[in-house]
Parts: structure tokens; C-alpha cells; sequence
């Protein structure tokens, strides 16, 4: 994993080819050069000329007919899908946007604005709500200079849109086409819609509403065809955990004291991939698929109480909720802009709108930085108290704060052993800190333009980062450049999660799409559409079988990861849901957001309701906890389930 890789070309550019070709030639590399130029198929100047002006989205119309004509074609088309049958005009309505789109967009191009204006006044109001947005911003396009550069226009045409029709649904529209002669739709579809024909009975109203809403339409069977492997392997470094788990407590059950219940190997939790051979678990990777670094001791340690705290979690279900703990940030409503937990619940980190991030301890004790290097050097290494001897006791603190962004921070992640945090910022750079010293390790750039989100590996020697440049990456603390480039979203990337097994990335988008990509070769191996609104917060189950999203059309949708498909959708929010969260047994799934509520969800009963695609009864919510004024920005099941909660306090 040492050399980036882009899983999307993209468009050329003059200036940045010149550039490239000037680089090439200063750095003496005549091969790649000659490779490049081949594959280009340049050999001038005005090649160069050519293949940008080959890439412009607009070269010219599709069709010279007059504007009564674009408005004669979307009127009949309109009349066939309002008139067909019951069983084919679910499907048939998804055409009604994207051939809107392109029949105003070629309207505005060929300089008919009152035309335009009129076609969008007369038929907009019938396009669905959820592309309310869209619809504004195409309302501003009023000329063709303001095509030029526009990214909404630019990625309707470089963007085909997904639609799924049923053969007998396909064969009604070919023939209603075909009977009225409309070759402005005919190349409409044809240029700018990716229309996915399969066998079988035309799908209902309810099936179509859950998969739609993402500015590139649904997500097409091709782009979920590839294998997940969603599995948890075994890891042999547990076994070493569990057999000293198995002799606490025989050692338990003999002692004079009363007897305690036998540890389960199954109590250690999804962490040791449930008990079994790793050959037997079902579509798990094998271990070396990612390659890793050694774990260093202190990692091992980490790691051997984590299982050990594991065995001790508390069973909760429907008859037995959490307890909830929540953490206010005082005097901080307007500049508090996300809060992070580690993983062994010690410490809080809040990012702040000011660039400074502050670290809380939660514990009875105080956080303390390591000495100095020169402070270091009077301490005598063979000492049995030498972590007590490098410690700075006198610079202890309840918090501490890291100064060295230049913009807002949005994000912040533990790594698993809480010897690091990462930093994502307005600034484009994510920072490495460490959380001994106190201090800043490495500035990473790579993105030009904001950092929204950034996340630990679940091996923490991989993070990844999600940005305003519609890209995510893959980055490993040892190198400065990232290993892996994600490229496909058509907005901001609002947030990034790894799978628990850490093979795979999920990132949430403001085009209303959920993707996962696979961290070996960085291509998208899922694409999950449904949400009506930008997407906020991801969370996998703990087994690695489902995954959940949420944003700001107040809904969570919960997916299945081997199947691509849509288990349930969860409602009950009433505003913005920013935060997700499963239990460590993954039987309760926790969210809260903008609300100022805290709800919890009976995941046990998700399988149930998704045989009858109703999937939106109340019964899966166990109990809403509203705060006073406090919205949610964080949630966090500890090692024993115990559920933390954090966010800023609102003043009036």
C-alpha cells in the first residue's frame, strides 16, 4: 500500500497538463513522458487544445429543435407516465427529473431564457421535494456563460443518472417513444441516464421511495456486485486473552469466595470474531489482507484489556436499557463543533470553531505529559517505577488544549491505544498529535479544501480523512502522502467510518449517497441510496453484517452489507440526527442529534420488521431520553455498555 491510487479519472485540464509535461521534462523522465503522451495520444500542442476541448460538457446541443418542441416532449411524456398502469408508473415516474434537467439545461444552452424559464415555472412543481435543492440552484442558470463552471451542471452531464425498470416497465417506454417519435428524450436517455433493466415484476411505490433520492439517482445492480467480506476473523492474538479469562475464572469457581458463572468464550464480545476457526467464519478476510505493522508492547497491552474488560459487559436488551451518561460543554453552543471518545472511554476531545481542540480526562485521575527530553535524561531507565519516574506530575491537568490549526476543527479520533489523536480542520490539513506530550507529530496535507471528517483504523496505523473535495483517503501514520485516494462522490464527504475488520471505509456525502470502498485497491464496492437529505452519521454493528446512516431528512437507515439491501428505515427524529452509535453486543443501536434527544433502538427486531417492507413501525424504538437543551454531538458505548453521550450546552 505504498503508491496512491484513484479510483476515478479525471477531466483534463490544459494548464495542468502543460504543467505535467513541464515536471516530466525537468525530472528527466522521457519514458512516462512518451508513455503519457502515447496513451493521450498527443503529440502537440494543439492535441492538448483537442483533448481539453473534447472534455467540455457542453460541445453542443443534442438537438436543434424548437423550444416548443423541448416543452411538446416533457408535456406527452408527462401525460404517458400520469395514464399507464398502476404496475408500471412507480418505475416510469423516476424518469419525470433527469429528462426535466437536461431539457432545461439545453434550453438555457441554446439561449432560449424566457423558454427556459417558462418550462421550469410550468413543471418543477412535479418534481419530487427531495431535489428542492437542486432545483434552486438550477433556477439561477440562466445563460450559458453560467453553464461554464458550474459544478451542479457539470456533474448532471458527466454523471449518468441511475434508474432501475423492469423489462415489462423498459418495453412500455420504447414503445410509447417510438409511437411519438421523441428523439430529444430518446438521446436524453441515452447520453445522460444509465437505465438498469432486470427480470422480474415491476417494483411497488414503497420499494422505489426507499432507494431514491441521491443526486446521481439509485444505485444500479453492477455497483453492488462485488463480494464484501463483512466477516470478523479470529484473531490469534485473543487466544492467549481467553486462556487467562478461562483460569480467572476456574479459579473463581474453586476459590471459597461464591461462586462466579463460567466466563464464555462468546463473552469476549464481536472483537474475537465469536468462537470458531477463522476458516469456518463466513466472508471473513484473511488477516494478512491489510498488510499491518508489529504491534508495539504498549499496543498488546491495550488490546489484552480491552478483551479482558470485554468479558465484563453487560447484557442489555429491550427489558434492560442502558444507563445513559451524559457530558455538557458549558459556554460552548456556538463554537463547539464535534466531540470524540477513546475507545476505553478515559478521554474527551472536543474541537472548536476558535482552531484549538481541548482534551478532558474522565477519569478520578489527571492527565499528565512525559517530562521533557532534557528532564528525560536524569531518569533512570532501570528503575521499577520508570513510567512513574517519566511522567511530569507538575504539569498535570484536567485538560489540555492543542493549538495549531488555522481554521475551525470539525473532527477529531482516538487511536486505540489513546497514544495518538487526529484532527481534521477548514485549514485542509489533518494533524497527528500526541496525546503524551501534548504536542503535534505531523501535519498531513493532501486535500485543498476542508477536512470534515477523520477516523482511526480499527488497527489504528491506518485513518482515514473525508473532505469538501468530494474525495476520501487513505492515510498510515508512517507515510505523509496518502495510500489511497476515494473518488466517486458527487458532494462534500460529510463523514468516514471504517469496518470493524478494517478492510473497508464507508463514506456519507452531501449527494444523499452511502458508499464502501475497499482499502486494498481503493474501488467502490457498495452504493446505498434512500436518504432524502446530506448524510451526517455512520455506524457499523459490531459483527460487521449491517451498517446505519442517518443525516438531515431525520431518518435512520439501517443496511445489509452482504446484500446490499435495505433492512429498515427508523423514525422518529425530528430533526437532524448526527450521531449512531451500537451497542459492543450489537443488539441496541443509540442516535441523537439537533433534537436534543437521545433514542434508543431494538436492532434484535430489525430482521422481523424488514420481511414486510412496512419497516417503519415504532415497535424497534425502546425509549427516547430528551435533554433540556442540549443537542447531541457525540455517543459512546463503553467496554461494559454503558452508553456516554456528550454536547455543548445552549444558552438563551
Amino acid at each position: 500500500m505504498a503508491q496512491p491510487r484513484v479510483s476515478e479519472a479525471m477531466t483534463p485540464d490544459k494548464q495542468a497538463l502543460s504543467s505535467l509535461f513541464k515536471y516530466l521534462k525537468k525530472q528527466n523522465l522521457k519514458e512516462t513522458e512518451g508513455a503519457l503522451k502515447k496513451e493521450l495520444g498527443i503529440q502537440s500542442e494543439a492535441d492538448i487544445d483537442r483533448l481539453v476541448s473534447s472534455s467540455s460538457i457542453f460541445q453542443h446541443s443534442i438537438s436543434d429543435a424548437e423550444p416548443a418542441v423541448y416543452d411538446e416532449c416533457y408535456a406527452s411524456l408527462l401525460e404517458f407516465v400520469e395514464q399507464s398502469l398502476d404496475l408500471y408508473r412507480p418505475e416510469l415516474s423516476t424518469l419525470l427529473y433527469p429528462v426535466f434537467v437536461h431539457l432545461y439545461l439545453e434550453l438555457v444552452f441554446s439561449c432560449n431564457a424566457s423558454a427556459a424559464q417558462s418550462f421550469f415555472g410550468k413543471y418543477s412543481k412535479k418534481q419530487e421535494s427531495f431535489y428542492e435543492e437542486e432545483l434552486q440552484r438550477l433556477f439561477s442558470i440562466t445563460t450559458p456563460a453560467q453553464m461554464q463552471n458550474n459544478e451542479l451542471v457539470e456533474t448532471y452531464r458527466r454523471h449518468k443518472f441511475g434508474i432501475r425498470l423492469s423489462v415489462d416497465s423498459h418495453q412500455c417506454l420504447e414503445k410509447h417513444l417510438q409511437i411519438k417519435q421523441h428523439t430529444v428524450i430518446l438521446k436524453i436517455i441515452d447520453h445522460f441516464l444509465d437505465l438498469d433493466v432486470f427480470n422480474g415484476t415491476p417494483r411497488t411505490h414503497i420499494d422505489i421511495k426507499s432507494t431514491s433520492g441521491a443526486m446521481d439517482g439509485e444505485a444500479t445492480s453492477k455497483a453492488n456486485k462485488a463480494k464484501v467480506l463483512y466477516g470478523m476473523p479470529r484473531d490469534p492474538d485473543v487466544a492467549a486473552a481467553l486462556a487467562e479469562l478461562e483460569e480467572e475464572a476456574d479459579a473463581a469457581m474453586d476459590d471459597e469466595k461464591p461462586k462466579k458463572k463460567k466466563i464464555k468464550k462468546d463473552q469476549v464480545g464481536i472483537l474475537s470474531g465469536k468462537k470458531g476457526k477463522a476458516s469456518t467464519i463466513p466472508n471473513a478476510p484473511a488477516l494478512n489482507r491489510i498488510p499491518l505493522p508489529n504491534l508495539r508492547e504498549c499496543e498488546q497491552a491495550a488490546k489484552f484489556n480491552a478483551f479482558k474488560e470485554s468479558a465484563k459487559c453487560i447484557s442489555i436488551g429491550p427489558s434492560n436499557l442502558p444507563s445513559i451518561c451524559f457530558y455538557t460543554v458549558l459556554n460552548a453552543y456556538n463554537s463547539l463543533t464535534a466531540v470524540s471518545m477513546s475507545d476505553d472511554s478515559t478521554m474527551l476531545a472536543g474541537s472548536f470553531s476558535d482552531s484549538i481542540i481541548r482534551v478532558w480526562g474522565l477519569t478520578h485521575r489527571r492527565l499528565c505529559p512525559l517530562k521533557t527530553p532534557d528532564q528525560m535524561q536524569q531518569v533512570t531507565l532501570a528503575a521499577e517505577d520508570v513510567m512513574e519516574r517519566i511522567v511530569d506530575t507538575s504539569s498535570s491537568s484536567d485538560m489540555f488544549q492543542l493549538i495549531g490549526h488555522t481554521g475551525p476543527v470539525f473532527s477529531t479520533s482516538f487511536n486505540p491505544d489513546n497514544s495518538y489523536l487526529l484532527s481534521g480542520s477548514e485549514d485542509g490539513t489533518v494533524r497527528l498529535w500526541s496525546l503524551q506530550t501534548f504536542t503535534a507529530l505531523v501535519c498531513y496535507k493532501g486535500h485543498n479544501s476542508p477536512v470534515w471528517s477523520v477516523e482511526f483504523g480499527p488497527s489504528g496505523f491506518y485513518f482515514a480523512s473525508g473532505s469538501y473535495d468530494r474525495t476520501a483517503r487513505v492515510w498510515s501514520t508512517d507515510h505523509i502522502q496518502p495510500l489511497r485516494i476515494m473518488a466517486g462522490h458527487l458532494s462534500d464527504i460529510n463523514i468516514c467510518k471504517f469496518h470493524p475488520n478494517g478492510n473497508y471505509l464507508a463514506t456519507g456525502s452531501c449527494d444523499r449517497s452511502v458508499r464502501m470502498w475497499d482499502v486494498l485497491n481503493g474501488n467502490c464496492v457498495r452504493i446505498f441510496t434512500g436518504h432524502k437529505g446530506v448524510i451526517t452519521a455512520l455506524a457499523f454493528s459490531p459483527d460487521g453484517h449491517s451498517l446505519a446512516s442517518s443525516g438531515s431528512d431525520h431518518q435512520i437507515l439501517v443496511w445489509d452489507i452482504g446484500n446490499a439491501a435495505q433492512i429498515c428505515v427508523l423514525r422518529g427524529h425530528i430533526d437532524d440526527v448526527y450521531q449512531l452509535a451500537f451497542s459492543r453486543d450489537g443488539i441496541i443501536l443509540a442516535s441523537g442529534g439537533k433534537d436534543n434527544c437521545v433514542k434508543l433502538w431494538n436492532v434484535s427486531s430489525f430482521e422481523e420488521e424488514s420481511k414486510q417492507l412496512q419497516n417503519i413501525k415504532s415497535g424497534c424504538l425502546l425509549s427516547s431520553f430528551p435533554t433540556k437543551s442540549t443537542p447531541v454531538h457525540c455517543l459512546h458505548f463503553t467496554r461494559k455498555n454503558l452508553l456516554l453521550a456528550a454536547g455543548p450546552s445552549f444558552a438563551n
